[in-house]
């Protein structure tokens, strides 16, 4: 009988390239874990920036393993498991700690939600950081604080969100939600991607790339109802934030842009003392039920449902574990409106 073994793409030092492949543990879960047979594995910006500039990685957290967005088959559970069984289709996240990246044949994520037979894994792969990240954003009581999705959705309440950046992973997964969640939404992106706007719910789009912008913006939504907030899925540049400012400043509601950045960026020079602003830490949603909240009941029934779609649309760009620095080393590059994937299997 042939025992089945585990392999990973190995970032094995700071800054060093490339990933090294070559044979990993083969996880066994623990209490409620699944580990997930790795069919597709998404890439996200902050891959090519642990890389290339060495960060976020402890001293001792080498050998580590990229990969924060996958999805396949579930290969175990763990003794305290009741969610899921073998064999299940799922979209997953990773877990915390550096043997647990996407890019492996078998992994053990943080969180993960079945997806239907019309999702392809390539298709399910996208999602992970990004409808996490959003869902901090948005939903937490010190960020943008709205109201969360519910299974079947919500009433409209004739508030608007403005998405700036509404074709980033980050931005398409905040535009679905906030709609499901009953608010109007607005949003902004080049002009190529205004289908992609239209397509995930925003009723309101704008270039963002056009002079003018900010002025059309306000001309659009101001007797549109009162604002939500603003969320900038665009880490930088400190522009983009400081035009999101202006936005809130000069509508109606609440005043408060929920930013991407990661906590403990350097503030913005000039931020207006008016305008409240908050950074990123979806760990923080783990403990507070936000992430659970959207990752269980609703996230699975919106897939099913088509409310949930899986934006950005992917583009294979390689296969197997080999593909995987090349995969990097692009999304080091300007990516729009698309999600870079490796297809394990």
């Amino acid at each position: 009988m042939s025992t089945i073994e585990n392999q990973a793409a190995f970032l094995t030092a700071v800054k060093a390239r490339p990933l090294q492949v070559g044979p990993a543990p083969m996880p066994t879960p623990q209490g409620s874990e699944v580990v997930v047979q790795v069919h597709s594995a998404a890439l996200n910006p902050v891959d090519p920036a642990i890389q290339n500039m060495g960060i976020l990685v402890p001293a001792d957290g080498y050998p580590y393993v990229l990969g924060f967005d996958f999805a396949g088959v579930v290969h175990a559970v763990g003794p305290d498991n009741t969610r899921f069984k073998v064999g299940d289709r799922v979209t997953a996240l990773r877990a915390q700690g550096s043997a647990h990246g996407g890019f492996q044949l078998y992994a053990i994520p943080s969180i993960a939600t079945k997806i239907p037979d019309h999702v392809s894994f390539n298709e399910g792969s996208v999602l992970g950081l990004g409808m996490t990240s959003a869902a901090y954003s948005l939903f937490e009581k010190t960020t943008l604080a709205l109201d969360l999705p519910k299974p079947g959705g919500n009433k409209p309440n004739g508030k608007v969100l403005l998405v700036w950046g509404g074709a980033s992973s980050v931005g398409a997964c905040a535009i679905q939600l906030a709609k499901a969640a009953g608010y109007t939404i607005a949003a902004t992106a080049s002009a190529k991607n205004f289908d992609l706007l239209r397509e995930i719910g925003a009723e309101h789009v704008f270039d963002y790339n056009k002079d003018g912008v900010v002025d059309d913006i306000v001309d659009t939504l101001k007797d549109k109802g009162d604002m939500a907030g603003v969320f900038s899925a665009i880490a930088r540049p400190d522009s983009v934030l400081l035009q999101c400012a202006v936005i809130s400043g000069r509508l109606e509601g609440k005043r408060h842009v929920g930013t991407v950045r990661p906590v403990g960026f350097p503030p913005v020079a000039n931020w207006p003392e008016q305008i409240e602003v908050s950074d990123c830490m979806p760990r923080e949603s783990f403990q507070s039920g936000v992430v659970p909240a959207i990752w269980g009941d609703w996230l699975e029934g919106a897939l099913a449902d088509g409310t949930m779609k899986c934006r950005p649309q992917f583009e294979v760009v390689g296969r197997g574990l080999d593909a995987v620095q090349g995969a990097v080393d692009l999304m080091g590059k300007s990516v729009s409106g698309k999600k870079l994937v490796v297809e394990m299997v």
